[in-house]
């Protein structure tokens, strides 16, 4: 083994590392698509019923994958008698906010009516299901908290954006990029990544990426072996990651993250006007939808204070309407 082989593979370097011990799943939803699920048994093992904590990854809708969960969640919650389950769900540019909502409500309605049989009905309560998500899962995680029916028992949102026109100037008019933004030096044009935005060809679609530029930094081999699956750097793959590089560079290409949100997530050309696209936004926001509602799952934040991508502002605001009271339903009722 190379010198750089070994610092490829010493655990402080690089990707994470799957946590052992999981098992692979897969099903069909009723619109045809199929779903990935990976589930991590609690460790040491249970003798009662225990709760599952059902994690969405981030990476911005665009890019991530679901085969290694949080590195604080191994000890915080499989160590201390949950198990763990995660899930895939398709990427944009090619699905919308809905989609991806759509994959995860799916997803949990697998890990309701499957679990028991895979855990053991006298190791696992399905009833007592916890939603965790990261940056752009938080969104998904969010929603699911509005929109599951039994709903969660609680939610935890990791750096989420929950309000995304509140985070950056999504709607009209766009922004245009820095007058200071070099030119984009990649495998692939600026020109082609814009219009990479545009594909709607689901046959071109991913359920999981790269979470950044891994193609540069460690070796097919090595990301295999740490996150327990096969990984292979096609160039559908590299171009998945460079996209999202592209539009995370939000300091000097605003107007591409803006574009990114709009044509990748929002699918903005279907809908007639501004007016239209706004009150969409606003059903897929979850910070701003408390507004609306009576009651709310209890919810936890975590997000660092110097967070640019995803600005703490946007935990800040929805901790504002954090529920209280009501303790014996395991729901809160929102302050008035």
């Amino acid at each position: 083994m190379s010198d750089d082989q070994a610092k490829l593979d010493a655990p402080e370097y690089g990707p994470r590392n799957c946590p052992p011990g999981f098992s692979d799943h897969s099903f069909k939803t009723d619109s045809g698509v199929e779903l990935a699920v990976r589930i991590w048994p609690a460790d040491p093992p249970v003798d009662k019923p225990a709760p599952v904590v059902f994690y969405t990854h981030g990476g911005g809708l665009f890019a991530g994958n679901h085969f290694v969960p949080l590195p604080w969640m191994q000890p915080g919650f499989r160590q201390r008698g949950y198990h763990m389950v995660s899930h895939n769900f398709r990427l944009g540019p090619q699905a919308s906010y809905e989609m991806q909502l759509q994959d995860s409500m799916d997803a949990v309605s697998w890990c309701r009516a499957n679990l028991p049989s895979i855990l053991g009905t006298d190791r696992v309560d399905v009833s007592q299901l916890i939603l965790c998500g990261e940056s752009g899962g938080a969104l998904l995680t969010g929603l699911m908290g509005h929109y599951l029916s039994p709903p969660p028992k609680a939610v935890i949102l990791v750096y989420g954006i929950v309000d995304p026109a509140a985070a950056w100037p999504i709607l009209a008019p766009v922004p245009e990029n820095s007058g200071e933004a070099p030119p984009w030096v990649g495998e692939f044009s600026d020109a082609q990544l814009e219009e990479f935005l545009k594909d709607r060809n689901e046959s071109n679609m991913l359920m999981d990426a790269l979470w950044a530029d891994e193609n540069k930094t460690a070796s097919e081999q090595v990301l295999s072996r740490r996150w327990g699956t096969d990984v292979r750097f096609t160039r559908r793959i590299r171009l998945q990651a460079e996209l999202h590089q592209w539009r995370s560079d939000i300091a000097a290409r605003i107007g591409s993250t803006v574009r990114s949100v709009r044509l990748g997530s929002l699918h903005a050309e279907r809908f007639a006007d501004e007016a239209a696209l706004t009150a969409f936004l606003l059903s897929m926001s979850p910070s701003p939808l408390l507004e609306t509602k009576t009651w709310y799952p209890p919810m936890a934040f975590l997000h660092g204070m110097g967070d640019r991508a995803s600005p703490v502002a946007q935990s800040q605001a929805m901790a504002k309407q954090a529920p209280e009271g009501d303790e014996c339903t395991g729901r809160r009722k929102l302050r008035a």
